[in-house]
């Protein structure tokens, strides 16, 4: 498949030329890439998403129940919800049956009109009624006779029921017997009774707020309805606010109860903590008061870690028109923790070292950083060491450090820290590898983390190991035996969300991550090192490593035109070896000879010029980059070193092709043409023609590369078009020279060169009739001189004689 017309792609050059920064990040068509900015990758605090954290505040529950939760619901998706966990298993005639009991306005009608209904079902239906119309008594009684029924009648609802009681508790403000009645729907769910509607995960919310009120704080919201079940979200509005003295362990107690919410994967469990957390950070008594219990102190922690950034602290990242937001939380809990000697050598323990370890990382104070790390081993501990050293110039110790961190995980799943956190921990070490001049390990570390971290993977891969490194490589670790069994999983249909490339693998969306995964990254490499064996002048290897068997049989294709085109014995055929080369070159090379990264950017389809890969290294002097992989990138270019490179060289062979051929034949004016035509696909566009219009300096040089490229291809158009007026035929199609071009004919220009002269002779005897009879007549002397002279030797020669 050929790349897109530079017509077509005008619009997203100009946006998206040279991008860089710590990640690319316009949109999720560029993957994360650590090795744009390594000074700033390198120099980030390890921070874990809050709702990771939130979840892990407290062991993993050991129970089945599971939260049934839509953050996105809206009122008739949540009565939806309920309709469909009420009407399971019962007959037909059923979902209009209760929609006629729900209608009724009042238990006692609702309940007489239930006769046909299981006892549970139609004991439950009138309740909720009663409920809904503020008949708290009534409401109450048919949800306790639930429970009273024998275990198999009041099953189907025996969770619903228990949970109501605790919520008509709760509004008669009788905390005991709300908290009693919510244990009772999770034993009951853990149990094994139906619970459809998660209530028994959504009780630890609803016992929460009664601990919220007793510890002087209320949720409040402008939006809350007030349904018989919660199987929605969290209203958008929902807010702290105080009710009365601060109670600290109500408080720890309430936390608790969010955080083993959130543990069984609930939104509201998630979103409850972050309130929380928000509320006593933006208030200095309620932090200095909290911030010395263990479990709130972990929320704080998490909290800032996750939702404070480093920007202050990496100025280098903004600009005078870009400030780094102020982010006060941090000040905030450092001086609170300071205030109450928490981890400080003569303070309380930390509930938390390792995270606040990172924390004075974050702030700057890498002497406490360094004490709280070494107080407890871990994988963030080692990773913040691992920081430090950094900061000091030391890689040795830092790979150390990475080393420990990376040896904490498990195999699979999440570990101590989550497994996506791993990737960035392992990639990071791979940053300090290439630092270090490890070119072949930091490739090592970087390829089982490549659906991430694909471009860091292209980078090092196509760009700074040598071609034999990377096929020793490929051949010990990516054999052909490891892909042969790979199937094709990636969606194409919802696109753009999945863009494919001529492999049959590419970049598939992660909504939750929000960006794009590379899918099939063995299948990458090997395609990639075939490519960059063809660019090496090395096809025939190259071919053992095309994974399509299509893309293997145009390579093959084109190995063999150049072959040709070198050692054909006619001129005329090694001009059709030179055009066919220059076809294949353009229409097909992109998957022959396309860089995966920059400047063709083969792993995006060439959609973009940059976005996989590094365009260029950090000036000289900037950490993190060796000499040998400044001279390795620069030898590793390909030729030329422009967008979409294989156009240069198609335009190239088929000039070739026309230095082949007799100026007066159609194929010398066609192979011209053409070559015409690739060079003005080589040409692009730009939104103005004066970059001093521009007032960003750096879109103001990616203006000047855009003109200075599209310059040299109209020099080269005009050339060979200038080179065509001067030297070859008139043909009729000239008219379109460069824009429709006929097919060159290569037999005819054969004959050509027999035929020219003869014509050229004519022509002279024609217009020199006197000098052709002289010039006649002087050569048939010669040849009669000639014939006589070897008539007379021949007789004076012995074996005329018939001598033996």
């Amino acid at each position: 498949m050929s790349a897109p017309s530079p017509r077509v792609l005008t619009l997203s050059v100009l946006l998206l030329t040279g991008v860089a920064g710590i990640a690319i990040a316009c949109g999720p068509d560029f993957p994360w890439q650590l090795l744009d900015r390594r000074e700033v990758t390198l120099a980030e605090t390890p921070a874990n998403p809050f709702a990771w954290e939130a979840a892990h505040l407290v062991p993993a529950p050991t129970d089945t129940m599971k939260a049934v939760e839509n953050r996105w619901a809206t009122d008739d998706t949540r009565a939806k919800l309920r309709t469909d966990a009420e009407t399971a298993g019962l007959p037909a005639d059923a979902p209009a049956l209760i929609g006629a009991l729900r209608a009724a306005g009042n238990g006692d009608k609702a309940y007489a009109l239930g006769e046909k209904l299981p006892a549970a079902v139609r004991l439950y239906t009138a309740a909720a009624v009663d409920y809904k119309a503020g008949r708290l008594d009534q409401a109450a009684a048919r949800f306790q006779a639930i429970l009273d029924l024998p275990a198999a009648d009041g099953a189907p609802r025996a969770v619903w029921a228990a949970y109501m009681l605790g919520r008509v508790a709760a509004k008669r403000d009788q905390a005991d017997a709300a908290v009693a009645a919510f244990a009772k729907a999770r034993a009951l769910a853990e149990g094994g009774a139906p619970d459809p509607l998660g209530l028994g995960v959504a009780s630890l919310g609803e016992e929460a707020r009664i601990r919220l009120a007793q510890a002087g704080l209320s949720l409040v919201t402008t939006a809350e309805t007030d349904d018989d079940t919660v199987a929605g979200s969290l209203p958008a509005t929902l807010r702290l606010e105080a009710t009365g003295p601060l109670n600290v362990p109500a408080l720890a107690q309430a936390v608790a109860l969010y955080a083993q919410q959130a543990a069984h994967d609930s939104y509201q469990g998630v979103a409850s903590l972050n309130i929380i957390a928000n509320h006593l950070l933006n208030n200095d008594d309620l932090l200095d008061a909290t911030v010395t219990d263990p479990l709130l102190q972990q929320l704080l922690a998490i909290h800032v870690l996750a939702f404070e950034d480093d920007r202050r602290r990496l100025h280098v990242l903004h600009t005078a028109n870009d400030p780094a937001p102020y982010t006060p939380h941090l000040v905030w809990l450092s001086s609170a923790l300071h205030m109450a000697h928490i981890g400080e050598p003569d303070g309380p323990v930390p509930a938390a070292t390792d995270r606040l370890a990172a924390l004075a990382y974050r702030r700057g104070d890498y002497e406490s950083a360094a004490r709280l790390a070494a107080m407890k081993p871990g994988p963030l501990a080692s990773w913040v060491l691992a920081k430090l050293a950094l900061q000091k110039g030391d890689l040795t110790q830092a790979a150390k450090f990475y080393a420990e961190a990376s040896a904490a995980f498990p195999t699979t799943g999440d570990g101590p820290l989550p497994a996506a956190k791993r990737n960035r921990l392992v990639g990071e070490s791979g940053v300090v590898a290439l630092a270090r001049g490890e070119y072949v390990a930091a490739l090592d570390q970087l390829m089982p983390m490549a659906d991430t971290y694909w471009g860091d993977v292209v980078h090092i891969a196509e760009r700074v190991l040598t071609v034999d490194e990377l096929k020793a490589y490929v051949d010990a670790k990516v054999p052909a035996s490891v892909v042969a069994g790979w199937t094709q999983t990636v969606d194409n249909k919802q696109w753009p969300n999945t863009l494919l490339d001529t492999m049959g693998v590419g970049y598939k969306y992660d909504e939750e991550a929000d960006r794009l995964r590379y899918q099939g990254a063995p299948l990458g490499l090997r395609s990639l090192l075939a490519r960059r064996l063809m660019r090496a002048g090395r096809g025939k290897e190259a071919l053992a490593y095309y994974h399509n068997p299509a893309v293997a049989k145009d390579a093959r294709a084109y190995l063999d035109a150049r072959d040709d085109a070198g050692n054909a014995w006619w001129a005329a055929s090694r001009a059709r070896a030179w055009f066919q080369a220059a076809q294949l070159a353009r229409t097909k090379g992109m998957e022959i000879m396309g860089t995966e990264g920059v400047p063709d950017e083969a792993a995006l389809q060439g959609a973009y010029d940059a976005g996989i890969g590094q365009t260029t290294l950090p000036p000289a002097g900037a950490p993190y980059v060796t000499d040998g992989e400044r001279k390795r990138f620069a030898d590793s270019a390909p030729q030329p070193d422009q967008r979409f490179h294989y156009r240069f060289i198609a335009t190239d062979a088929a000039e070739h092709a026309a230095d082949q051929l007799p100026h007066t034949s159609q194929a010398y004016a066609a192979t011209l043409c053409w070559a015409v035509t690739y060079a003005q696909d080589q040409r692009i566009a730009t939104w103005t023609d004066d970059p001093a219009t521009i007032e960003d300096p750096y879109w103001q040089s990616v203006v000047r590369r855009i003109i200075e490229r599209d310059r040299q291809a109209q020099g080269r158009v005009a050339a060979l078009y200038q080179r065509y007026l001067k030297t070859g035929p008139y043909q009729p199609w000239a008219a379109h020279f460069g824009r429709a071009c006929p097919a060159p004919d290569f037999d005819a220009a054969a004959k050509e060169w027999w035929r020219a002269p003869a014509r050229q002779a004519h022509h002279w005897t024609r217009q020199n009739h006197r000098e052709a009879l002289i010039g006649g007549a002087a050569v048939l002397a010669v040849l009669v001189a000639g014939t006589a002279l070897l008539l007379v030797r021949r007789r004076r020669s012995p074996s005329a004689k018939g001598v033996s």
